[in-house]
Parts: C-alpha cells; structure tokens; sequence
C-alpha cells in the first residue's frame, strides 16, 4: 500500500472524528434525563421513609443487589437534608460516588446531589410522591448537565437504555417493601 494512500486514509479518518465531535458539540443536547413511575399501595407517609435517607436505602436501590461487596458509608443526619451516603464498587455497572439530600419536603419530595468518581456533571436525582387514587405515584428522576463534555453529551444518547431498567428495577423492590409494610400496618 503506498504511504500517500495510508497518509489519506488517516487524515480522512481524523477529519472524520473531528466532524462528529463537531457536530455533536453544537447538535446533541448538553442534559440527559431518566424518569420512571410506579403506582405503590401505600400513603406517602408509609413511603417517605424510605426514600428521605439512607438507613433502608439499601434494602431496595437496585445497586446493592448488583453488588452485594459494595462498601457504604453514611454520614450527616440520618434523614433529610444533609444525610448522606457514599459507596464504593469495584463493578463497573456499580461505580463509586456519593448521594446527598438537598431537599426534602415531608410526604412529596427528596431531592438529591449526585457525585460519581471520575464525573464532574451537575447529577441530581428526586422522588416525587403523589397521592393516586388508594395509593401514591413515585416518581424517580435523574437529571445531569455535561457541562459542555462532548463525550458526555453522546454518553448521554445511550444513558436511559443502560440505566432505565434499574430504576424500574429499584421502583418495583421499593413498591414490594412499601405495600408489605403497609399491609402490615392495617
């Protein structure tokens, strides 16, 4: 293969990549968003508590079940806001980082600061709990700002197909705890 044709098939490739760098800088939005909802048999009351802070977190998040090695440590009050939990996972899929409250209103929301190692986005997850009918309507949503990373913002593309089922996951194992509670307190 002459050295003209390899030098123009390199050149061609990294002319390439800088397009799509390029054009994911000024086309692929700079937030990425994963929301799901599951109606629980329960009052909010029941629900509050298991999601403003982190002595039971572990009992339903769907990360701890992915790794039952990962190490945590709470700090702060035991709810509310300024509790805080940090984890640390040699699974991938797990990763390591921190969770605080930054808000939490009793029976209608917690929100949450998010930190992962080796990730400088702006990360905050809620729960919403919205009284339906018998029972509540949870809401968990994340929310992250790349901040300008054009790597962040094509992760971002993929981000609800890798994490969505988890959520749907931590969803159904909070509804089967609340509802067991809940029937136990009738």
């Amino acid at each position: 293969m002459p050295v003209s044709v390899l030098r123009n098939f390199v050149l061609g490739t990294l002319i390439l990549i800088a397009v799509l760098i390029g054009v994911g800088f000024f086309v692929l939005p700079d937030t990425a968003r994963i929301e799901r909802s599951v109606l629980v048999q329960a009052s909010p009351a029941q629900i509050f508590p298991l999601v403003n802070g982190f002595t039971r977190f572990n009992q339903w998040q769907p990360w701890a079940k992915m790794d039952p090695a990962m190490k945590t440590e709470r700090s702060g009050p035991a709810e509310g806001v300024g509790a805080r939990q940090a984890w640390h996972s040699e699974q991938e899929s797990v990763g390591s980082g921190s969770l605080e409250i930054i808000e939490s209103l009793p029976n209608e929301r917690v929100r949450m600061q998010l930190q992962y190692t080796g990730f400088d986005g702006d990360n905050r997850s809620s729960f919403t709990l919205q009284p339906e009918g018998e029972g509540t309507r949870v809401t968990w949503l994340y929310e992250t700002s790349f901040q300008g990373n054009i790597l962040g913002r094509w992760f971002g593309l993929m981000l609800d197909g890798m994490v969505g089922k988890d959520y749907e996951a931590g969803l159904l194992n909070l509804k089967l705890l609340a509802e067991r509670e809940a029937a136990a307190a009738r």
